[in-house]
């Protein structure tokens, strides 16, 4: 018992420099403007708008940086995947994200990722063998963001 007792109090320090992954994400001031602006040139365009982001780790929160809008005033279907994944490419880019406008039932934007978005999501892991940041937005200040690649981690939906 004292044994094991001893090989844990030796192991501690090791283990408290260890940070477990993202539990909650972060949008910073400098990236919160241009989103709502995502979001507003979608909704008065009546379609999906897409743009490169960036994001960091920082201990136990993932940092969306800034973004960068695509084609300006095409939506998210005439920006191509594949096009999408180039202009989004590390190390500028971590990822993408993309407004969701269109309604549920209830008449609330969809908040999760479709099964072509998470098809895009594998596509930037093939290409370029990173772990991705993709996030969407369904309101104006309401993301939800998600780490893919080698590992699918989902952080909670969240106002910005």
């Amino acid at each position: 018992m004292r044994a094991r007792l001893v090989a844990a109090l030796a192991a501690a320090p090791l283990l408290a420099g260890l940070q477990g992954p993202p539990s909650a994400f972060r949008v910073d001031p400098a990236a919160r403007g241009p989103l709502q602006q995502l979001w507003a040139a979608s909704v008065a365009a009546g379609a999906e708008r897409v743009a490169c982001l960036a994001s960091t780790v920082d201990g136990d929160t993932l940092r969306i940086t800034r973004i960068m809008p695509l084609s300006a005033g095409a939506d998210s279907m005439a920006v191509s995947a594949k096009g999408s994944l180039e202009a989004c490419g590390p190390p500028t880019w971590q990822g993408t994200v993309h407004t969701h406008i269109a309604l549920d039932g209830n008449g609330r934007p969809f908040s999760m990722f479709s099964g072509s978005d998470r098809g895009v999501m594998l596509m930037w892991w093939q290409r370029w063998k990173a772990d991705g940041t993709f996030c969407l937005l369904y309101g104006e200040d309401q993301a939800h963001c998600e780490i893919d690649g080698s590992r699918v981690l989902i952080l909670p939906s969240a106002k910005f």
